[in-house]
């Protein structure tokens, strides 16, 4: 658990994950290989993509689809742990998660998803019964508390969060793109939300806890970037920075990170990152590393990864982009 406070607005923190107010929090990502991509045929960023060269259309889009969402309560309507009721998340709920959503995956050049009401009902029933146990499970037993069938099957293809005292909408994608602690090395969670092939997704809450069905409908023919950083190319928010847990994802399924090498410049001068060993199964092949404890958030970044291997080839690949880091204005 990390402990942060990030300034989403004059006079407002969001806190992402543990500080005095919160006791615990934990998440854990939809188990990989549950799903898989439709394919891998490489294309240009979504059309309707914020121009990531652009420090103001970046500023203008993180002020009006992200900070905006992140206060937004959770509104759990005609729910019960008592009952085990799962009841529904608002509608203002729901909408502020998917646009903080939409706006994560704009930034990597992804087309946006839809909410699929179906998938929203399972969630729903998921994340009562992570509540209502107080843990987070992929394969909850029948013998949990107000267990579900609807429910058991969602969780098996969802991101999972569970949070105390409380957990708000837009706060349930900057945990996922965060992806903190020692068992998210391989930050499925992220890439899930980044799978460029997903069309539909599911989102039910409690007060504590959230179930994002990521694993559903999906389409081969939507934009799929060849190369996804996080951060991203171009000027990005240090609001919504993951604490130095970046990584590059590549569109092509049959990429391989195993034997890549991560190097990091700032101001002309290598510094010094920490690789993780690549995991596969969650969503697109990606490479994670750990930026130095105490590197500057504002300012800019040339990654350079090279020695990627690309199966049917010997030929290695390489890529190189600079992440601008700036501080939002309202």
């Amino acid at each position: 658990m990390r402990e942060n406070t990030r300034k989403y607005g004059t006079g407002f923190s969001l806190v992402t994950a543990v500080i005095t107010l919160v006791v615990g929090l934990i998440i854990q990502a939809a188990p990989a290989d549950a799903g898989t991509s439709q394919g891998s045929r490489v294309t240009a960023r979504w059309t309707g993509a914020i121009d990531t060269r652009s420090l103001s259309a970046v500023n203008a889009a993180y002020w009006s689809q992200y900070a905006n969402q992140q206060s937004v309560p959770i509104g759990w309507i005609g729910g019960s742990l008592l009952g085990c009721l799962p009841g529904l998340s608002s509608a203002t709920s729901n909408d502020a998660t998917l646009t903080a959503m939409n706006y994560v995956r704009s930034l990597a050049g992804l087309a946006p998803v839809t909410l699929n009401a179906q998938l929203s009902a399972g969630a729903q029933a998921a994340a009562l019964m992570m509540s209502a146990n107080g843990a987070l499970s992929h394969d909850p037993s029948s013998s949990w508390k107000c267990y579900s069938q609807a429910g058991a099957s969602a969780a098996g293809r969802s991101n999972l969060a569970l949070s105390y005292p409380s957990i708000s909408s837009g706060q349930i994608i900057d945990l996922y793109m965060d992806d903190p602690g020692s068992t998210n090395f391989a930050v499925g969670h992220r890439r899930w939300v980044l799978n460029p092939f997903t069309t539909q997704v599911g989102t039910g809450s409690t007060d504590t806890a959230n179930a994002l069905t990521v694993i559903g409908p999906t389409s081969r023919n939507r934009p799929n970037p060849r190369w996804v950083g996080w951060p991203t190319a171009g000027y990005f928010p240090n609001a919504i920075e993951p604490d130095g847990r970046w990584s590059l994802s590549s569109g092509r399924r049959g990429v391989s990170f195993a034997h890549a090498k991560v190097r990091v410049y700032y101001g002309g001068q290598r510094i010094s990152v920490h690789q993780y060993r690549p995991e596969n199964g969650y969503a697109q092949p990606t490479i994670v590393w750990q930026m130095p404890s105490g590197f500057s958030t504002t300012g800019s970044y040339k990654v350079v990864v090279k020695r990627i291997k690309k199966a049917g080839s010997r030929h290695l690949l390489h890529t190189a982009y600079t992440v601008n880091l700036f501080t939002p204005t309202p």
